[in-house]
């Protein structure tokens, strides 16, 4: 997910063509400074993300799969297997740029049959428009914790929510629909308060 100025998280959905910013009203004489220092927060959160979603895009193909990701050590963690995903990646944009430049420019969700490391790619570059969602609904969205990959079958999404951390759980194998703007899903759900409802065993099913 690329960030531009003037936005938040700015990232590329099916129904999302252009940067997105999501605020909130501020009375004249506000911590201008404050919010200054967040939004350089968020900036730098977004290319983190940024940064291992094009390592998991490029490692692939080759077996190395991303393990865990810490927002706040800036950390990650991948394991290299034996016999990477030989599944070709299926795009909604037809062939899909090896350089990570070019890929940023292209709406590249990968469809249903993708392989694992096609769908978590596409997500951490996506996740960063939760920074989004801070002041919406009645509860406010989450912030970033990390994210863990214990195998190819799904990634928990760590964020943090009204005090406590939460486990948004996504599907990466045997998807049956393509990713649809999950950072925003995250958003809107925590914000409206559903995720206590989608919750079960400390995993929230957030619906992507």
């Amino acid at each position: 997910m690329r960030v531009r100025e003037g936005s938040v998280a700015v990232g590329h959905g099916k129904r999302r063509r252009k940067p997105v910013t999501v605020g909130s009203f501020e009375p004249l004489g506000g911590s201008e400074p404050d919010k200054s220092l967040r939004d350089a927060r968020d900036r730098e959160v977004a290319r983190f993300f940024q940064d291992v979603a094009d390592m998991v895009f490029r490692g692939g193909p080759r077996g190395m799969e991303l393990m865990a990701m810490d927002v706040a050590a800036r950390t990650f963690s991948f394991r290299h297997v034996g016999e990477p995903d030989s599944r070709a990646l299926v795009s909604e944009a037809g062939e899909v740029p090896e350089a990570d430049a070019e890929r940023s420019d292209v709406e590249w969700t990968p469809q249903p049959g993708s392989p694992a490391w096609a769908h978590l790619a596409y997500l951490l570059q996506e996740l960063p428009f939760v920074l989004s969602f801070r002041e919406y609904g009645p509860e406010g969205g989450p912030s970033l914790v990390g994210v863990e990959s214990p195998g190819r079958q799904y990634a928990d999404v760590l964020v943090e929510h009204g005090g406590k951390q939460w486990r948004v759980r996504v599907k990466l194998e045997g998807r049956e629909e393509p990713l649809q703007l999950p950072g925003m899903a995250i958003g809107e759900l925590f914000g409206e308060g559903g995720h206590r409802d989608a919750g079960r065993e400390g995993v929230v099913d957030a619906g992507i």
